[in-house]
């Protein structure tokens, strides 16, 4: 089977400051990447160069078995992002934001499946504009189950969520996992880390400068 991730020789400076240099990182099918660290250790620029937001200064990421950079288009669809800050677009019900993600994912007729597991009630026919972050990060995780993505890079997914929106994104994430998904995110909580089973830890340091 095809690995989720395969990073090689990631390097990446701002200035004379380096947040990591040579990084390797393999994520099998099913397996937990954990980034730990102090702010300002490059979690955050680690999971951009990734998720191809953030274009590093050496290295190659493959995701699913296409390069990011050759690729893009492939290695992309293999791919799902939950920033840690969910923006939506004005003007759509959280509904109408579900039918995009299904276009988008192609998977049209996984449209209920991810209204339910979003489990936002009737909210879901308001404008997706007026949800709190946990709401937003609720319907966008659920999204990110539609089509065949392998990887999920999730950056400080617990961030802001309450108790339950909490429960309900790492119940979403172990079943991903069950069903073969890698999965990178950034995380503080050790009860967070511990609730999706046997995760792998990769602790950054604080940023190198010359």
């Amino acid at each position: 089977m095809t690995a989720p991730l395969v990073a090689r020789g990631l390097t990446k400076r701002y200035g004379t400051t380096c947040l990591f240099e040579q990084l390797d990182l393999d994520v099998a099918a099913g397996e937990v990447l954990v980034l730990v660290g102090p702010n300002g250790a490059g979690k955050s620029t680690l999971i951009g160069c990734l998720a191809g937001g953030v274009i590093p200064d050496a290295g190659r990421v493959i995701l699913g078995g296409h390069d990011l950079r050759g690729a893009p288009l492939a290695a992309r669809a293999a791919l799902r992002y939950l920033p840690q800050e969910v923006e939506v677009p004005q003007g759509l019900t959280g509904r109408e934001l579900v039918e995009f993600y299904a276009g988008v994912f192609r998977e049209p007729l996984g449209r209920e499946r991810v209204i339910a597991l979003a489990d936002l009630g009737p909210a879901i026919d308001h404008l997706a504009t007026t949800y709190s972050l946990g709401m937003r990060k609720r319907l966008v995780a659920a999204a990110l189950t539609l089509g065949g993505g392998v990887l999920y890079v999730l950056d400080e997914p617990f961030a802001g969520l309450d108790r339950e929106a909490r429960g309900a994104l790492i119940a979403a994430l172990v079943a991903a996992r069950a069903r073969g998904v890698g999965l990178v995110l950034s995380a503080h909580d050790p009860e967070d880390i511990a609730a999706l089973g046997g995760a792998r830890v990769l602790e950054l340091g604080r940023p190198v400068t010359a």
